[in-house]
């Protein structure tokens, strides 16, 4: 039995008789208004409704999307003669950011409500919910209830399938730049055929079509698409320099997050997609391939990569791939750049590689070290704080600068904007036609 503010409140006044015994004899008097207090609290007890009053089930994806915001809903139903007034919390893993798993309700006869609260979860893996608790308030307010109710079940959290399942219901209404992406159907300098249009001043002479022009006695440009069943190959790093943690996640996430949606929209542009994870050795190889199942088993291999404080073996990784995979294709490796020394494995070993393929190298910032550069310092240690960010990142540019005169394209970009910076560079160099 949990007594709530209201019994406390009248069995607190229960005491002014004693306080007044000296005055007048009237002690009797609060022994007899304590016990009725009593007696209330315990017939209110009895007369709250058992857990069979309330039906609750907890609804929710079996995959979680890491590092996002996850709907989790819980169906209420009154089973009882009467309106319920009840607190129900459910019991999410301990490890996830949580908002709102705790609320109040009120519930009529045979009525039915849905409670929903999110989850974030910050890390992958196998988690489990637990039971749902509730608590029913009874007829007086003076006592409650609790019964525990059984709903423990299994979870697994996986790379952002959120983000994508918004991209492709954007995609299909054409309107992708709300994702902070273009659209997956461009047109630009390739050499696939796509249709004939009128003439416009920007247009190159080369494009106009001169036997249409001539068919419809005005000046008639072709269209061309992007290229497909290109080659694109997706290199991971889940070594030491992954581990650093920005706003509750790793390095490593927020990279396996990026590498998921640019697969998923390579398979979608129907290029082949491969994967290759490595740290102190290579740990997985995917040969690129056409198709959704492709994505979806990249999906099912970034769900599985470990997070290891081992220094990565580039050499040894970029010559795996070298030998296991000879054609042309695009090369996207998500790293970490610190600056050219402690980057020279980087870099070399991405300088032989560009000489046969393009290479994209996706390094993902620190938002703490921007703030500390972009502060305006009030004490000594924050000058120092300060001082030591912006060599930080003049370091950081310096190994950027010679990836890129080596032809490597870079990709810098904060946590919060990597997998729409990834996808338009994707598509960016698709339509320029670079690979």
């Amino acid at each position: 039995m949990i007594i709530t503010a209201r019994f406390g409140i009248l069995l607190a006044l229960g005491a002014l008789p004693f306080a007044l015994s000296g005055l007048a004899p009237v002690t009797w008097l609060g022994f007899i208004y304590v016990a009725a207090v009593l007696v209330a609290g315990l017939a209110d007890w009895l007369l709250t409704p058992d857990s069979s009053a309330i039906q609750v089930e907890r609804h929710c994806e079996d995959k979680l999307s890491l590092g996002t915001e996850n709907p989790i809903v819980l169906r209420l139903r009154n089973r009882w003669k009467a309106p319920l007034d009840l607190t129900i919390r459910d019991e999410p893993p301990y490890l996830f950011r949580i908002v709102g798993n705790v609320a109040g309700v009120r519930l009529n006869p045979r009525d039915e409500r849905q409670v929903t609260y999110h989850v974030t979860p910050h890390a992958r893996g196998d988690y489990s919910f637990g039971d749902i608790f509730v608590r029913f308030k009874g007829p007086l307010g003076l006592a409650i209830r609790q019964y525990r109710i059984g709903a423990a079940r299994p979870i697994k959290v996986y790379p952002n399938l959120l983000d994508i399942r918004k991209y492709d219901l954007l995609l299909r209404r054409g309107r992708t730049l709300e994702a902070g992406m273009r659209r997956i159907r461009l047109y630009g300098r390739g050499t696939e055929f796509e249709s004939l249009r009128d003439y416009v001043p920007d247009d190159e002479f080369r494009q106009v079509d001169w036997k249409a022009t001539a068919r419809r006695s005005r000046l008639t440009s072709r269209q061309y698409q992007v290229e497909r069943s290109q080659n694109v190959i997706i290199l991971l790093d889940a070594g030491r320099t992954m581990c650093v943690r920005i706003e509750d996640m790793t390095k490593l996430d927020y990279a396996i997050n990026a590498a998921l949606m640019l697969a998923y929209v390579a398979a979608s542009g129907d290029d082949k997609v491969g994967l290759l994870t490595f740290s102190e050795k290579v740990d997985y190889f995917l040969p690129p391939a056409k198709g959704r199942a492709q994505a979806l088993a990249i999906m099912q291999a970034l769900y599985n990569v470990p997070l290891t404080t081992e220094e990565s073996d580039y050499a040894g990784a970029f010559l795996y791939m070298a030998r296991r995979w000879r054609k042309r294709s695009l090369v996207v490796v998500f790293t970490d750049l610190l600056d050219p020394e402690s980057s020279r494995q980087i870099i070399t070993n991405l300088q032989s590689l560009a000489s046969t393929h393009l290479c994209m190298c996706v390094a993902i910032s620190d938002s703490n070290v921007l703030a500390a550069a972009r502060a305006i310092p009030n004490e000594a240690s924050e000058v120092y704080e300060k001082a030591a960010a912006i060599e930080v990142l003049h370091e950081r540019e310096q190994a950027i600068g010679a990836l890129e005169r080596a032809g490597v394209i870079v990709v810098d970009s904060e946590p919060g904007t990597l997998s729409p910076a990834v996808v338009n560079h994707y598509l960016q160099i698709k339509t320029r036609v670079r690979l």
